[in-house]
């Protein structure tokens, strides 16, 4: 064996033993602190949901003042309709019955109507006279019968 051959031989032997001194060793953190980073991850999820309950406050107050305007006599957002033909009601919950006066609900206002140009327009047992809606009744005695 010549000289170059021994020191190679050499050198791949020694490499491995060269290579392990070179690396470090990994050193996991006493216990306390590693308990220490667990809190500061609970910490951090805590906070997060702190954010995301203040936020849904915020939006239930947005919702209870919508629902306040809702169904406030007078609020922004009341609004009228028809649950029957002779019924006038409103979102705060107030109810006429137009019947009584002898007419109908005209469902695109919701309010009670005031007038009308047929009969369609009044409440049963009422007829439409000169755009008022009249008992039949009376109508019956006017005409003698």
């Amino acid at each position: 064996m010549n000289i170059k051959s021994l020191v190679v031989a050499a050198c791949l032997v020694a490499a491995p033993f060269a290579h392990a001194q070179n690396m470090q060793t990994i050193k996991l953190p006493p216990a306390g602190q590693l308990e220490a980073a667990q809190v500061d991850e609970n910490a951090v999820a805590r906070r997060k949901l702190e954010i995301e309950n203040q936020k849904l406050r915020e939006e239930n107050a947005a919702l209870k003042q919508r629902l306040e305007n809702f169904t406030s006599l007078g609020g922004s957002e009341v609004h009228a309709y028809c649950p029957s033909e002779t019924t006038s009601r409103n979102t705060a919950g107030a109810e006429a019955n137009c019947a009584a006066g002898g007419y109908t609900c005209e469902p695109v206002t919701g309010l009670c109507r005031e007038s009308c140009d047929t009969s369609a327009a009044c409440a049963t047992t009422f007829k439409c006279v000169s755009q008022r809606c009249v008992p039949e009744t009376s109508l019956i005695s006017e005409d003698g019968e």
